[in-house]
């Protein structure tokens, strides 16, 4: 995971935040000692200095707003090394108005060394010891589930409290999702001691849409399925179903209009669902029966009224005689 962050501080995105918290980045300045800045106030960008009490050479700094979720930023030292009881200044980016909230991260390529939520005032002196050794086993790591029908081209994450009211508030980019695909490499980089409640919000383009969660208490392991029912914006398309597989079989899958007599072929082709698994259809009817197949039983609910993103889940008491 160190190293995914070291990569991330290579590779770092740049573009500024919208939203008043998480609006601000930190510039580095190799220069010893402290000061800089001049003065108090919120309207100044101030200057911290960071002091190395951990008994290593320092090679990685990074630091972020403690609201931004995806990435730690660039890395503000570089190729060089910080000796053990050295300091350096460091001038933030945006004035204590706009952000005063930051997590930094210390790395000596070994070990990690992290302060979660300092609140910043100009000419602070920051002080890491071996009190601040982290391995960031307690950051979240989640999974999305994509099931509404539509693959999603982004998916951003925020702190619930900045309440994002357009899209430049929503941060940075997760990365997208196919439909019927999990996306399980999804680490929140906010401490749970900072926040546990997170605004999701997915985005498709075919058609253009949006689809979000809000208010989730994000845990470790969580996983979070988005259905059509999620969408923010209503569609005129067909509805957008989800069968889920509780069975114990991996089976095949049928769905005709309710009051027909004919199964017609097996929707999923020559790939069985597998238990547990879910998929989403498209249905033209407002009735259906669906059917399931495998292992030489039939799991079937008949007369299902379909709404747009529903889940429908079959368990052993489905088989039919």
């Amino acid at each position: 995971m160190k190293n995914m962050f070291k990569l991330w501080g290579i590779i770092a995105l740049t573009a500024v935040i919208g939203f008043s918290m998480a609006a601000c980045e930190a510039e580095g300045e190799g220069n010893e000692g402290g000061g800089g800045g001049g003065g108090g106030g919120g309207g100044i960008k101030p200057t911290i200095t960071i002091r190395n009490n951990t008994g290593y050479y320092i090679g990685d700094i990074f630091i972020k707003p403690s609201t931004e979720a995806q990435s730690w930023g660039d890395n503000y030292w570089g190729y060089r090394m910080m000796s053990d009881g050295e300091s350096r200044d460091f001038t933030l980016t945006q004035p204590l108005s706009v952000c005063k909230v930051y997590d930094i991260l210390f790395s000596s390529g070994e070990y990690d060394f992290i302060k979660y939520g300092v609140t910043v005032s100009n000419k602070m002196t920051i002080t890491f010891s071996t009190d601040d050794l982290n391995d960031m086993s307690s950051l979240p790591k989640i999974t999305i589930q994509n099931r509404t029908g539509k693959s999603f081209d982004s998916i951003n994450i925020v702190p619930s409290a900045l309440n994002p009211s357009d899209p430049s508030d929503w941060g940075k980019n997760f990365g997208g999702v196919l439909n019927n695909r999990d996306k399980s490499d999804i680490n929140i980089l906010v401490s749970p001691a900072n926040y546990t409640v997170f605004d999701i919000q997915a985005k498709s383009s075919n058609p253009t849409n949006t689809y979000t969660k809000t208010n989730v208490t994000i845990t470790n392991g969580l996983t979070l399925l988005f259905t059509g029912a999620d969408r923010d914006n209503a569609t005129i398309e067909a509805p957008v179903i989800v069968i889920q597989n509780n069975t114990g079989y991996s089976t095949g899958i049928f769905i005709r209009q309710s009051g027909t007599d004919d199964w017609g072929n097996d929707l999923w082709g020559y790939t069985m669902l597998s238990n547990n698994e879910l998929r989403t259809f498209s249905v033209s009817h407002n009735q259906i029966d669906i059917k399931l197949n495998g292992s030489g039983f039939n799991f079937i609910k008949m007369n299902v009224a379909v709404t747009d993103g529903m889940i429908v889940k079959f368990t052993t008491s489905d088989k039919a005689d």
